[in-house]
This record gives C-alpha cells, structure tokens and sequence, in this order.
C-alpha cells in the first residue's frame, strides 16, 4: 500500500485555510464593528484565503515549506496570545518595545495562559507540519501555476464585486491591518529593522550649539539641585490628587500647600520606547521619530555641555538612548527594586560636585505591569483583595485589578514624599527642585484594554492622561524668582510631554534658538 502524501498544493490552500481561521478571530471581530455584515466577513475570509495561497505556491518549494510553515505557526501562535490576553496592537512601536525590554518584563508577561494558547495554537499545529508527509512532486509546476491563477482571479473578482468596501478598507480602515495575522508582524519587522538601520546609518545630529548660560538667578550660596523624576505607567485617573475617590495620594497631604499637581497633562506616547525619548526630545508628539534619539542629542546633552554635572539613575529597562552620553547609575542590582532606591546613596554621591549646578534624572519602576504586586512592600497592601496574578490580569476581577494598582499607586505616593522629604534635608546646601512626569498611563481593562502601547490615535485616554507634580523649595522659589500662588493658577491648563524640553531648558537658564517661551510652563510665573 502506497504511503499517503499530501500533494503540495492542496497543503499550501490547507495551511492557508488555517492560517486565516485559526489567527485571525481579532480581525474579524474588529471587521464586524465596522461592517456589522456576514457577507463582508466571508468575502474578506476568502479573499485573504486566496491572497495567502497564492503566496505560499510561491514561496514553499521541497527545502522551504516546512521551515517556513512552522516558523510562522510558532510565531503566530505567539501574536495572538497578546492580542487576545492584551489586546494588543502589532505594529512598529509594539516591535521596538520588543526589541528594547528586557528579560524580567518578558517574564511578567509569560504565565499559564501564554502556554496554553502557545502549545495549542503554536507548537502542536507545528510538530504536526514538521511530520506531516508531503509530496513535492505531484502537480509540481501545472498544479501550482493553476491554483495560483485560480487564486489571483477569485480575489480580484470579489475585490471587484464589492469594490466600495475594499476601497473604505484600504482608505479609511488602515488600522485594522495591525490585527491582521501574519501581515501585521511582518509589515512591522520590516518597518522595526528599517527604523534600526536608519539608526545606526544616520549622522548624529547635535542641538542647540548656541546654547549659553544666562544663570538668571539669583545667587545664595548655595548649588541649584534639580532632580527629573521620569515615572512609569501612572495613570492619573487613580490620583486622589486628581479627584479620585480613594486617597492613593495620602502619603503627599503634609505637602498640599507646597506641590503642586497638574491635572490636565498628556504623554507623548503610550510606550516607554516612544515617551521616554519623546520627554527629553526638542520635537513634540507629532514631530518627534521613534528611533531618532539614538542619533540626536537630547536637553541632557545641552546642560551636560554647559558644565551641569548630569547623571540618570536607572530602576526600570535602560534610558532609551537619554544618557548615552551622561553618567549613568543601575541603582538595582536585583530582579526588582522599589522605587524608594533611587534616592539611597544620593546625598553622599553630590558631595562629590559641590561647585557644579546638579541635574538628576531618576527613571522609575513606577506602577508597571502586569506585575503589579511587585511594586509595593506588603504594608501597603490597602485595597483587598488585590490583584495576585503576575502575568495574566484577564484572570483577576475588575476590582482586584484596581486594587493592586491603587495600592502600588499609594506605595508611589509614599516614595514621592519621602524624595521631598529628602531634598529639604538637603536644603541647607542647594536650591532643591523636583518634577515628575509619567512616561505614559495604562489600561486597567476598561474597554477591553489592558496595560498600554496601542497606536497613540486609537489608545483609550487612560494611556494618555499622566500625573505631573512639581515641588520646590522656599530657598528655589526666591532664588528663581518663580511665583508659586502663580503656578496654582496654571494646574488645570493642558499640557503635555511637549512643554517638558522648553520648561527645562527655561528654568536651567539656558538661552538658545531652540527654545520656545510659549511652550515654558514656568515662564508666565517668572518674576520680572
């Protein structure tokens, strides 16, 4: 008896098949809020069924098929665990976030769930194309050139039947392609390697040559300290601060009358990989080019330039490209550290620096999840029943979520005054200054949302709405002629990450071409 083979062709319309039925449950569901039509869906199904045959009669021959087929099955089986469990969005950013964490996220990301939708969708489709026989020769050349025709004509006759959908498809719905398997992770890869290799071609491009100090304030004695506090992942949604029921903010009420909180700020974008280099770039949300701070400077390198003595100290994943040319301090040897270290050891490091003005950036861990319960000391576990799991939010309620997110936003607000407290023990030998920013919020499953990274235009406002907070000391304030009661008239206007890089340079006292008063937060309540 013969042994069975399946013939090539009828493998490549079967894995073609599979692939769009399989993978594709997002996409369609997200056709199906556009369209609300059955006809729409199994046209687009057999259209990408056509488009995916024909593709594969071209690429799978007797050494490629199976390398192909599985590697593609591995990958898609692992795309659509994060869009299912995240619902999240494959495009360049999301591939870029990839490319840049780091191995402790990954594991947070990494539970029992991924597993079951990775050997299930993943590995067990894939041990069975690696055994399944095929015959390469049957049909070699008349079969495969019949079914690709056959393929080309089908498609471009339902294109053309329903030619007004197509059109609104690809005009008017391009954000739907991100949920299309595999095409949203190849269009990206290729987007990702195009964007590294603009990178590491591109000259660097330095800013802000004509930068000079015009050290507008007034001198007391003492070295000016300024510390940039670059959160991660607070939404200010959960700010008690801002309005929210529950008091996350407790820990900050002894400074009331002295912080002041900016209740109507927006991030550049809803990634680390995008905000953090957008918070420190002289390009705002619109103009700014995911990749290019690996090759243009930043306002670090102008003060680092003009003699401040500027040093990042690192708790999270790295600075995105930020302190590349500024000294640089991983304050966390562990897995994971709270955020309360990157204050330890700050006092005796400045002495080191007593005749040079000080800019400090601390990059926390912040509120980052999914591991949300590894963000706070057990003490502040508040809010019950909170949140256990670390890797799959999906398998807690609404309410657990919030809670361990609220009680890790307390154990923020705690640190946060513990910083304060810290720099007016250090007032005695500096003029103290302290603003945090959060690089981006998150989602907390509203909307079916969960975490962040979706496309910025698409993303619900809770990965946009950040916290902002300003604290400064008396000896500050006079010596930079800044008008506080000033500055509370200002905390409900709308700002964002682009008034950051102006706001600094302003308050450092740098004069440079770059700058723009209009975009300088503190420059209405600067005393004349």
């Amino acid at each position: 008896m013969k042994k069975f083979q399946l013939p090539l062709i009828w493998f490549n319309l079967l894995f073609a098949i599979y692939t769009v039925l399989a993978y594709n449950g997002v996409f369609f569901q997200k056709l199906n809020e556009i369209y609300a039509s059955t006809a729409v869906i199994i046209a687009t199904a057999l259209v990408l069924i056509a488009v995916l045959n024909l593709l594969f009669n071209l690429l799978f021959y007797r050494y490629t098929t199976k390398v192909i087929a599985v590697l593609l099955t591995l990958i898609n089986g692992l795309v659509l665990y994060f869009m299912i469990n995240y619902n999240a969005v494959i495009d360049k950013v999301m591939l870029l976030n990839v490319i840049q964490t780091d191995v402790y996220e990954v594991e947070d990301l990494l539970g029992q769930t991924f597993f079951i939708y990775f050997g299930g969708f993943g590995l067990l489709p894939a041990v069975i194309i690696a055994l399944l026989p095929i015959d390469y020769e049957q049909g070699k050349w008349k079969g495969r050139l019949a079914s690709m025709a056959a393929s080309v004509l089908f498609a471009g006759a339902l294109c053309g039947y329903g030619y007004k959908t197509t059109e609104d498809l690809a005009r008017n719905q391009k954000p739907i392609r991100y949920a299309l398997v595999p095409s949203n992770y190849i269009g990206s890869t290729i987007s990702a390697i195009k964007m590294q290799r603009k990178k590491s071609s591109h000259p660097f491009v330095q800013i802000a040559l004509d930068a000079k100090r015009t050290d507008y304030w007034e001198k007391n004695g003492k070295k000016n300290l300024f510390i940039f506090i670059v959160g991660e992942t607070a939404r200010a949604a959960n700010d008690s601060l801002n309005g929210y029921a529950r008091d996350t903010n407790k820990p900050l009420k002894e400074f009331s009358d002295e912080l002041l909180y900016f209740s109507n700020v927006r991030s550049c974008g809803t990634s680390t990989a995008v905000s953090v280099p957008c918070m420190f770039s002289k390009d705002g949300r619109k103009q700014f080019k995911p990749g290019s701070e690996d090759y243009t400077e930043n306002f670090l390198d102008i003060l680092e330039r003009l003699n401040f003595k500027v040093f990042w100290r690192e708790n999270n994943t790295g600075c995105k490209g930020n302190c590349d040319r500024v000294e640089v301090e991983d304050v966390c040897l562990e897995k994971s550290c709270y955020d309360k270290v990157l204050m330890e050891g700050l006092a005796e490091k400045l002495k080191g620096f007593e005749e040079e003005d000080i800019f400090v950036v601390f990059h926390q861990k912040g509120v980052h999840g999914p591991s949300y319960i590894d963000r706070y000391p057990a003490e502040f576990d508040v809010w019950k029943p909170a949140c256990q799991d670390k890797t799959d939010v999906k398998k807690c309620t609404p309410e657990e979520l919030v809670n361990v997110y609220d009680n890790a936003t307390l154990y923020g607000s705690q640190v946060m005054a513990d910083y304060i407290r810290e720099l007016k023990r250090l007032g005695n030998d500096y003029n103290t200054f302290l603003i945090y920013a959060s690089d981006h919020g998150e989602s907390l499953g509203e909307g079916g949302f969960y975490l962040h990274g979706h496309p910025y235009d698409e993303a619900p406002d809770y990965q946009k709405h950040i916290p902002m907070m300003v604290w400064m000391s008396e000896s500050f304030a006079q010596s930079f002629k800044i008008d506080q009661n000033c500055l509370k008239q200002q905390l409900a206007k709308p700002y964002s990450h682009d008034n950051l890089f102006h706001s600094m340079l302003g308050l450092t006292g740098v004069q440079t071409a770059e700058y723009n008063p209009s975009l300088d937060i503190f420059a209405a309540c600067r005393i004349k």
